[in-house]
């Protein structure tokens, strides 16, 4: 890795989600501008739900390691 060190697979998971979820979230971001205002406020908690859920799961891994 470009950092210098190797991951487990837990690790390799959670950026392989993590890259999921960021190529999700542009897809989101773009289709917004699409939508009527009911509907881009949907997709906006949608986006929301799935920021909070991967900042929720870095905070307990890195309380995790310490």
């Amino acid at each position: 890795m470009a950092w210098g060190g190797s991951l487990n697979k837990d690790g390799s998971d959670y950026v392989r989600n993590l890259r999921e979820a960021d190529r999700a979230l542009k897809f989101l971001e773009g289709l917004k501008r699409e939508l009527n205002e009911e509907e881009k406020q949907i997709v906006s908690d949608t986006i929301n739900i799935i920021v909070n859920n991967y900042a929720k799961k870095s905070k307990n891994d890195s309380q995790t390691l310490k």
